[in-house]
């Protein structure tokens, strides 16, 4: 893949900073939390598309007491599981994580690199986020990254909705 103009991409998350705003004043502090949440982590994968062309999946965990953390594979990278089998072991990780409320995580978000057919059946790469809180409904935000008229990917729209497959345990307290 061509390297991501993330100055784009950058541009498309700063523009769509206000609507995301405008829409925060009218929900939850859980759901200001998954979009704060969900912006550093597209950001940060956004940064290492940028430096290395690439993206291995990771998580970013809020916590109770504002301390957020970077989980991701530790081991050597020759080692290193497809980046689609540690996806869905990082997945299954975060999962067990979130059953155990005294670890007093409050929101999570899962970051990796997928594709999604067009509709002339392409495949489009780009960004995926699922988003998680304790006590609001999962989301997913993709960030496309399209071909340009010289042939370069950059970033496209934005995209998000809500996603069937939480993270958290279903039976979180109140959610929609």
């Amino acid at each position: 893949m061509n390297r991501l103009n993330v100055l784009t991409g950058l541009l498309i998350c700063l523009l769509a900073a206000p609507a995301l705003a405008e829409r925060e004043e009218r929900h939850s502090p859980e759901i200001q939390e998954m979009n704060r949440l969900a912006e550093a982590a597209m950001q940060m994968a956004l940064k290492a598309v940028e430096e290395s062309g690439g993206l291995y999946p990771f998580a970013v965990i809020a916590r109770e007491g504002d301390n957020n953390q970077i989980l991701g594979y530790q081991g050597e990278r020759e080692a290193a599981p497809p980046p689609t089998q540690w996806a869905e072991a990082l997945f299954l990780r975060l999962q067990e994580m979130t059953r155990d409320e005294d670890m007093g995580l409050r929101a999570v978000a899962l970051v990796r690199l997928h594709e999604v057919p067009s509709k002339a059946g392409d495949k489009v790469p780009g960004i995926w986020v699922q988003v998680d809180h304790r006590k609001e409904r999962p989301w997913v935000l993709f960030l496309p990254f399209v071909r340009n008229e010289a042939g370069r990917h950059e970033a496209g729209e934005l995209i998000y909705y809500a996603s069937e497959q939480p993270i958290f345990p279903a039976s979180a307290e109140s959610r929609d």
